[in-house]
């Protein structure tokens, strides 16, 4: 790796100390007030919902020796953000971590768990952590609004969007298709990032998500990469106790879809199409082998004499290393579903559907479309983390960029990029019988150093949710008109981070890629890298991907994807607000800063939401995806009728467990006849 100019004391001890403010929460969850610092917009209105991950809930006292947990493995938890005032004036803000599987099965059994880049297993199966992204989905009531809440390596599961409680999971372990089989809790792949139709059949409305099965083959006979495949189903779910629709097998060109990585985090939905993006989230050999290979190797290390263990310890090393994950595919595999062949599909009973498959350039984690594609052509605004691995996380080996080992704080934190990183804009013409990229435009543009700050650590988008139809007089219905055509789209660049520039990802992109491969050459990149502007930017591009203007936060302070909250009768991509989570260098807790759509982000937020006086602020963890719900959506509410068990046992089980009950019941009773 080539020698990185070292960063300004001052400026990495900021961002160092930011960086831990944002990713080190507190774990018991409380109800907070705050108050703002002028007096929010009129209209603004609903509760904001985030994941969080606190760091303190990843790594406790039963993590593993042998184990290096990801950021995304933290259990499911939610941080709420009341945007209606009491008569006090005064912001609720609360979080809760969610009640489901993955809460029971580590208070049964603590020691027995292992988390591992991607999942939580234990010797009672893999936990469903329920950690990803809140989706707004179907009306119940008056007006009440159901909360689903994802989790790519588990099923879906419904939360009380008032009380932030569970309510079930969707369907029933044999709904699905199974990656890895359990008495208890299989493995059950599905989509980080569900979509919600409001009219997917004929005014029905459905959650429309995906089913992934990886080639177990390729983990006995990896490949040079060693990612591993996954075959591709894709199922609806109508809102019912019955669980979601059979999984159908998706085909392309009349064959069976195996798609290069095991991930379908993404997914996004147009008037006419479902659209599933092969995400650059690589599963690989070593996710499986650890957990198993790890949890009987800390059975066998209870065993055996201490003067021994420090030589199994010494084993584990080097097969770790080797069975470490590449890189990510430079390219982005998109197959492209019709909602009227999906319809047919299902209404047929059939098991499989057909698909068009066309290749998008870049590695892509998360993508924005417009909801009109009735010229025939899907428009797609993708992030793509070039250079990055979102799977990657730090460890406890690593040695960062300035030399130095990784601080215990940072560790499970994503990786930073070792390129930069851009938003791009795709148009692909679709028909009933092809697929074609027609453009790809790209910002920030390489080759201009006053746009480089904007593609460094590029976070997740802000991603509306639509949940209503559009011709209505609500918010949430001219949120369906505004995301017909995206006219802006919002991101943020993380910065430069020192704390996560490990010397390891650069070794291992080195490795996989072509020198020509890269936006930017590895020296360069890293010389650019240092430099004190490349700070937090929350920016605003418009529909042809130019800079249409930009709010640069001060070294140490960050903030996550915001969340876009809809002005009534709002009609473009302007007409609402942003609302975001922020840490600084100086305080630990969270503030939101609330920016109005149609003022230049340069101009600031229109006012932040700070603890009330007296009040301790509230410390979430590290936000991931956010979501808006209106007002009416959180208190018409009502509780569904589901009738999905947390964990259910199979017939087997029962019945054996039943014969042991028997047994010992018995047993017992001949003992004591015996003693007469």
């Amino acid at each position: 790796m080539p020698p990185i100019p070292i960063p300004e004391p001052a400026y990495r001890a900021a961002m160092a100390a930011g960086l831990k403010h944002v990713y080190h929460g507190e774990l018991a969850d409380r109800v907070t007030r705050y108050v703002p610092t002028s007096p929010l917009p009129a209209g603004l209105s609903g509760r904001v919902l985030f994941t969080a991950f606190p760091h303190a809930a990843i790594f406790d006292v039963n993590t593993a020796r042998f184990a290096n947990p990801h950021l995304l493995t933290a259990p499911g938890r939610l941080l709420s953000i009341d945007l209606d005032a009491g008569v006090d004036g005064e912001h609720v803000l609360a979080t809760r971590f969610l009640d489901v599987q993955s809460q029971h099965l580590r208070a049964l059994a603590p020691a027995a768990s292992v988390r591992t880049d991607f999942a939580e297993v234990s010797w009672l199966g893999i936990a469903n952590l329920v950690n990803t992204a809140p989706i707004p989905t179907f009306e119940i009531g008056s007006g009440g609004r159901r909360l689903v809440v994802s989790y790519d390596a588990g099923r879906p599961t419904e939360v009380n969007p008032r009380e932030l409680s569970q309510v079930g999971p969707v369907g029933g372990t044999q709904d699905y298709e199974s990656s890895v089989g359990s008495s208890f809790s299989p493995m059950i792949l599905t989509t980080g990032h569900p979509v919600y139709d409001p009219d997917f059949d004929s005014g029905r409305p459905a959650l429309l998500f995906t089913n992934v099965v990886p080639r177990v083959l390729d983990f006995l006979t990896p490949s040079s990469q060693r990612a591993v495949r996954g075959d591709l189903f894709v199922t609806t779910w109508d809102g019912s106790s019955h669980g979601p629709a059979r999984p159908l097998r998706v085909h392309v060109d009349g064959e069976p879809v195996t798609m290069e990585q095991a991930s379908a985090h993404q997914l996004s939905l147009t008037r006419d199409h479902l659209l599933v993006f092969n995400s650059n989230l690589v599963l690989n050999t070593w996710a499986l082998v650890e957990p198993i290979l790890g949890l009987l190797t800390e059975e066998l290390r209870r065993k055996l004499p201490a003067l021994a263990r420090p030589k199994l310890d010494a084993l584990w090393k080097p097969l770790e290393h080797f069975m470490r994950p590449p890189v990510p595919s430079t390219h982005c595999d998109l197959y492209v579903i019709r909602k009227d062949a999906l319809r047919g599909a299902i209404a047929r009973g059939a098991r499989r559907v057909d698909a068009l498959r066309v290749r998008l350039p870049g590695e892509l984690s998360h993508a924005l479309v417009d909801w009109d594609d009735t010229a025939g052509q899907l428009r797609i605004y993708a992030q793509h983390n070039l250079g990055a691995d979102p799977a990657d996380q730090l460890h406890e080996e690593d040695v960062l960029a300035t030399g130095d080992r990784v601080h215990p704080d940072y560790l499970g934190l994503f990786t930073s990029s070792t390129d930069l990183n851009q938003v791009r804009k795709h148009v692909v013409h679709v028909s009933k019988t092809s697929a074609v990229l027609g453009s790809t435009h790209a910002f920030p543009d390489p080759t201009r150093a006053s746009d480089f700050r904007f593609g460094v650590n590029l976070l997740p988008p802000c991603q509306p949710l639509a949940y209503e139809r559009a011709g209505g007089a609500s918010a949430a219905s001219s949120l369906a008109a505004q995301t017909r055509v995206q006219t802006h789209t919002y991101w943020v660049a993380g910065g430069y981070l020192p704390e996560t520039l490990a010397v390891r990802p650069f070794d291992d992109f080195r490795r996989h890629r072509v020198p020509g491969e890269r936006l930017v050459p590895e020296a360069e990149y890293l010389e650019r890298l240092v430099d004190s502007s490349n700070t937090t930017k929350l920016f605003r591009l418009d529909a042809d991907l130019a800079l249409e203007s930009a709010y640069a936060f001060p070294p140490g302070w960050l903030m996550g994807a915001p969340v876009w909250v809809p002005r009534a009768g709002g009609t473009t991509m302007k007409d609402g607000w942003l609302i975001g989570c922020v840490w600084g260098p100086d305080a630990s807790h969270v503030e939101v800063w609330i920016f109005d759509g149609q003022q230049p982000l340069s101009v600031g937020p229109v006012s932040k939401l700070m603890p009330a006086p007296g009040e301790r602020g509230l410390r979430p963890g590290f936000p991931l995806h956010g979501s808006w719900v209106d007002r009416t959506g959180i208190d018409a509410w009502s509780r569904p009728e589901l009738r999905t068990a947390i964990v259910d046992l199979p017939l087997y089980v029962k019945v054996a467990e039943t014969g042991v009950m028997a047994g010992s019941f018995l047993r017992r009773a001949l003992q004591q006849l015996l003693e007469r």
